[in-house]
């Protein structure tokens, strides 16, 4: 595979998943200074701080967090990586202030009846990170 096939998948790493370019680097065996140019190139911090700034509520971006770790960790278990206990403790931190900020969040109004109310958006991720952590 050519450096060109993976740069769709380091934009994908650094604007949706928030993974730091030297995550990505390690990840995808690609310097730093290809996804530096690749990032001035395609803007792609434009894109990254449009998608953060689309959130509704701060338990959501928490919920996003808490993907990204469940994601890493559960990687890391898959590449055979030791996790430290420490890591579990912050994912579950993570979870249980976002449970708790959600019940102090008013619902938004649903904009269409076709768009997932925010208490509706935090079930199914929860579902997701559950089922990504094996529980």
């Amino acid at each position: 595979m050519t450096k060109k096939d993976l740069k769709p998948r380091a934009k994908e790493l650094y604007v949706v998943h928030q993974m730091s370019l030297a995550d990505i680097s390690r990840q995808l065996s690609i310097s730093t200074r290809t996804l530096q140019n690749w990032k001035a190139e395609d803007n792609w911090e434009i894109e990254r701080s449009q998608l953060s700034g689309s959130e509704k509520s701060f338990h959501a971006e928490l919920f996003a967090l808490g993907e990204v770790m469940t994601r890493k960790i559960k990687q890391d278990e898959i590449n055979g990586i030791p996790v430290a206990p420490e890591r579990y403790t912050a994912l579950q931190r993570i979870i249980d202030t976002a449970e708790k900020s959600r019940k102090y969040e008013t619902a938004a109004p649903k904009e269409s009846k076709d768009e997932l109310s925010p208490a509706e958006k935090q079930a199914k991720v929860l579902k997701e990170m559950k089922r990504l952590m094996g529980i």
